[in-house]
């Protein structure tokens, strides 16, 4: 080990995007279809587009 410390990611200024992202995609019923066999559907949902086009940003410091 170096002896660097390493920031937490709770702390990177594009955290609370992805805390939105993954709280919508984990409660969305749109998000979360499943086929019978339980395979998620990937469908589109235009707010977790939208979510992730903001997460995305923020990470790239939009």
């Amino acid at each position: 080990m170096s002896g660097r410390e390493y920031p937490s990611s709770v702390d990177a200024p594009w955290a609370a995007a992805f805390e939105r992202l993954a709280d919508h995609c984990m409660t969305c019923p749109t998000c979360t279809a499943a086929d019978d066999q339980a395979a998620n559907l990937r469908l589109t949902c235009p707010e977790a587009v939208r979510l992730s086009r903001e997460c995305r940003d923020a990470r790239r410091g939009a």
